[in-house]
Formats: C-alpha cells, structure tokens, sequence
C-alpha cells in the first residue's frame, strides 16, 4: 500500500510538472506577440491566433507556431479497438516546405471534435 500512494504522489507531482512548464512556455508564446484567441487544449496544446492567422502547438518543452495558410487539411483519427475506438488526434497536413506538425492528442471522441470544428471555423 506504501508503494501505491508513493507512485500516486510522484505521478501527480510529475503532472503538475509538465503543466507547469506548459504554462512557462505559454507566457514565452504570449510575450513573443502570439495573441491567443482561442485554445483548442490537447497534447502538444493547439492554440490559434486568428489576428496574425498562426496557430502554435505548445509543449513543456518549447513551441512551434505554424502560420494557418501552410496547413493543407486537417483531420481527426482514431485507432479503432476491440470493444472502443482509442487514441483521438488531429492530425494537421502541411505544405510540403514545412516539417510534419505530429498529432494532437485528446483524451475522447468529444474533445477532439470540438476542437476540430473550432479549428475548421479558424481556417476559413
């Protein structure tokens, strides 16, 4: 039992981590003059700038911002399971000058949804 709440407690404390470090590199992404007018959660965080017409994929470990007319489609997947479908992404293709963006993780099929539509109405 000592053990469970041991690696409870290290798991939470490395999740508070990682959002920690999130937020720092959201306030790099804000004072670089990136406006945030809509964010769209996920994991890398998918944040949208409809003024200068960018999105930015935010993780613990630093930023990218991807300027909205280098996206070519974007789409949810999933990885069909046995009994449910797992693994909900957006995944974002992109001109071919531009490096692969990875996928957007959501936790259900909601979620990602959501987002999706959201991103759709940014891109038009």
């Amino acid at each position: 039992m000592t053990w469970f709440v041991l690696v409870v407690i290290v798991m939470a404390g490395l999740g508070y981590w990682n959002w920690q470090k999130t937020q720092d590199q959201l306030q790099v992404l804000r004072n670089s003059s990136f406006n945030i007018t809509a964010d769209l959660k996920g994991e890398p965080r998918l944040v949208i700038d409809s003024t200068q017409r960018q999105l930015a994929l935010v993780s613990p470990q630093g930023y990218r911002i991807i300027p909205m007319s280098a996206i070519v489609h974007s789409e949810m997947e999933f990885d069909r399971g046995v009994q449910i479908d797992k693994n909900f992404r957006i995944e974002l293709q992109l001109i071919m000058s531009e490096r692969s963006a990875g996928p957007v993780v959501y936790e259900n099929e909601t979620l990602a949804r959501a987002a999706l539509e959201k991103l759709h109405s940014a891109l038009r």
